[in-house]
């Protein structure tokens, strides 16, 4: 498959307040999700990356889940949207240290299946919003 032409995306600001329910707490910021992490994206998940993209701001703004993953528990944390219309469960993990400019940089995102939402809950790893 073809990797699409890539461009920065701005996806929106982090939902700190939201996100202390996880036992997050963040300063504030806008989550970005630069090219080099679209194509790593892209190459790691190439037949479901297109599905995701539509979502991305929303699962970064409105996250039904959040938590962290023990392979990246000190570098990153992850958000999760489920998008009940089109049967899909989009996950962003993200940087867990912004920039000097409190921007929060995205660096993948691929689709979940219930199974694996559902283990990642019961393992204490994700958190429902």
């Amino acid at each position: 498959m073809k990797p699409p032409k890539f461009k920065h995306l701005v996806l929106g600001a982090l939902p700190c307040d939201q996100l202390k329910a996880a036992g997050l707490v963040l300063p504030d910021g806008e989550v970005h999700f630069r090219i080099p992490a679209q194509r790593h994206a892209f190459t790691r998940h190439p037949t479901t990356y297109m599905t995701c993209v539509p979502f991305l701001s929303d699962a970064v703004q409105n996250p039904s889940h959040a938590g962290q993953s023990p392979l990246h528990k000190n570098d990153g944390f992850e958000l999760v949207k489920e998008v009940r219309a089109s049967g899909l469960i989009v996950l962003v993990s993200i940087y867990l240290k912004p920039s000097n400019n409190g921007i929060y940089f995205a660096t993948s995102t691929y689709p979940l299946d219930e199974k694996k939402l559902t283990s990642r809950l019961k393992k204490g790893h994700l958190f429902e919003l």
